[in-house]
């Protein structure tokens, strides 16, 4: 019963997090950032660069089960939330969420910056999407849970995508003749479907 009430209480703190969510534009990949984190939840946060790469290719402590993930695919969402940590959620919604606020207001000032593509260099170079990545698998569940309970497919979506592509390690690029996932959407289905394939 305790679990139940937990997973309900992090199913209301999801809503809420996606629905403040500063990025206005859901059907367009924008944004960038600049809220900084507290220098204690930095360093608590960041691993050294080995061990973050050991991570993505696969190899050392950072091995993540996905019990979560049926082998036919299907997630329980209930145990999902279970395994999130919320506080860790609730960092790394922040912190993409401050990215994708910052990427907004550049394109309303000037609305050439979609055309250049200058906000892809601005939301990978962000102080606020290397915090995340940073934390290596800390974010992974909070990541995938956002992607899976979020309706919509735009920047921030994006951003938690590119996000927990990076952290994963695993290779989309050979899907799609080359071009990869196009959107969280499609990065979803290929990531839950890697996960299957792997033997979660």
């Amino acid at each position: 019963m305790k679990r139940n009430g937990y997973a309900v209480l992090l199913f209301m703190l999801l809503c809420l997090l996606l629905t403040a969510s500063a990025c206005g534009r859901t059907d367009d990949v924008r944004q960038e950032g600049g809220t900084a984190a507290k220098p204690e939840e930095v360093e608590a946060a960041q691993t050294d660069e080995t061990e973050t790469q050991a991570f993505a290719d696969g190899e050392g402590p950072g091995e993540i089960t996905w019990e979560e993930i049926g082998e036919d695919g299907a997630v329980n969402e209930a145990l999902l939330f279970a395994n999130t940590d919320e506080e860790m959620l609730v960092y790394v919604a922040r912190q993409l969420q401050d990215l994708c606020a910052e990427i907004d207001r550049k394109g309303e000032r000037d609305r050439t910056y979609w055309l250049t593509g200058q906000w892809y260099g601005d939301a990978m170079g962000s102080e606020q999407y290397a915090n995340v990545v940073h934390l290596g698998e800390k974010a992974v569940k909070p990541l995938f849970l956002i992607i899976y309970k979020s309706e919509s497919a735009g920047m921030y979506e994006w951003v938690c995508s590119k996000a927990l592509d990076e952290i994963s390690g695993l290779d989309f690029s050979e899907e799609n003749n080359g071009a990869g996932w196009r959107d969280s959407k499609e990065f979803l289905e290929m990531f839950i479907r890697r996960i299957v394939e792997q033997g979660n």
